[in-house]
């Protein structure tokens, strides 16, 4: 246990060579060979340290001080704000399926005109039934990318017009 100790002791100091004098004083000097010992200097415990201390009275001040500079209904004044957010986030995505609702509505009753209008023609002799297959196939795939579209929208604004133009 002394061994440790001691080599902690040890490994704590830096050693140094002797610095030269420059004055002409009479102090015995240390020979060249001899090496001086110099201490670390750590720093010291916070324990140790005089003058400042935290204390429950210090830390319920320096709440106060927060409270009053910031305002007391700063929380609830930002809870206000992220509900307002959340409301108006709600109320926009309510605005835009009410829309794209409507929206299928109105072009599913004018494809499926087109498609029986179509159809009566083909009926008739009018029109062949390649014409016919083809309108079917076009207007499947534009339903198709419009559902996807739907079920996977994109977050991006749309581009103002200057932004267009460039």
């Amino acid at each position: 246990m002394a061994e440790e100790e001691k080599q902690k002791g040890e490994e704590d100091k830096i050693k140094l060579p002797p610095i030269p004098s420059t004055k002409g004083d009479t102090e015995k000097t240390k020979e060249a060979g001899e090496i001086e010992e110099i201490k670390t200097i750590r720093p010291e415990s916070k324990s140790e340290q005089a003058g400042f201390v935290w204390t429950p009275k210090l830390v319920r001040d320096i709440m106060k001080f927060l409270i009053d500079f910031l305002g007391e209904g700063l929380a609830d004044k930002f809870l206000a704000y992220k509900k307002n957010e959340a409301e108006a986030r709600r109320h926009y995505f309510e605005t835009v399926s009410s829309h794209n609702r409507n929206m299928v509505y109105v072009l599913g009753a004018f494809l499926i005109g087109i498609v029986a209008f179509m159809s009566i023609l083909t009926v008739l002799g009018a029109v062949s039934g390649d014409a016919l297959l083809f309108l079917v196939g076009t207007i499947t795939g534009y339903l198709l990318l419009f559902i996807q579209r739907l079920v996977f929208p994109s977050e991006e604004a749309p581009p103002t017009e200057k932004e267009a133009a460039v």
